[in-house]
């Protein structure tokens, strides 16, 4: 008989999955082919600045909702420096992205991407000089009241890249969430 179980009620617990989030690079025809495009063929909505990495979330027509439900955000990851830029990927995500909501006067962490379990998962991709690579951010916060200033981070140990800002709708039960520490999705 097990008496004093509450080290086992950590992972009884259910996790909060929407502030989990993987970025797709799927590319724009969806073919997950890790397409790298010149920045000359950027959308003429979006402007790159020359000699910077960025990453550039529409201001219109940002969001996807696939035949299936689930749901994105439009991101384009640029590389207007004159190196290639190291990715780090899991199969087809990319690493290092995390999304953040204005809230309280200050920007707070709002989803980190989920680690792979398998080790052959992690390989690294090199983003060409003057070009991008399309991605998309899941989306399961897209229903709310809370209308909030939301952007991605992009960060890995020699780069720390931020993204415009856009609105978006959260519930009050994720937006008490932001900031707080995201645990790994196996504790």
């Amino acid at each position: 008989m097990l008496i004093g179980t509450s080290h086992f009620s950590k992972a009884q617990t259910t996790p909060v999955y929407e502030r989990y989030a993987s970025t797709w690079a799927s590319g724009e025809d969806h073919k997950f082919d890790n397409k790298q495009l010149a920045t000359n063929n950027l959308p003429t909505v979006l402007k790159a600045k020359k000699g910077k990495i960025e990453i550039l979330i529409p201001q219109t027509n940002a969001f996807v909702e696939r035949e299936n439900g689930n749901a994105y955000i439009k991101l384009y990851l640029v590389n207007s420096t004159t190196k290639e830029l190291s990715l780090p990927r899991q199969d087809a995500t990319v690493g290092g992205i995390t999304s953040e909501v204005y809230v309280d006067g200050k920007w707070k962490l709002l989803q980190a991407n989920i680690d792979a379990s398998c080790g052959n998962s992690y390989w690294t991709m090199s983003l060409k000089s003057n070009h991008y690579i399309y991605l998309e951010i899941e989306n399961p916060i897209r229903h709310g009241s809370q209308q909030v200033p939301y952007r991605v981070r992009f960060k890995t140990a020699t780069h720390d890249v931020v993204s415009n800002s856009i609105n978006i709708t959260i519930t009050p039960e994720l937006l008490a969430l932001a900031g707080t520490k995201i645990p790994s999705i196996s504790d």
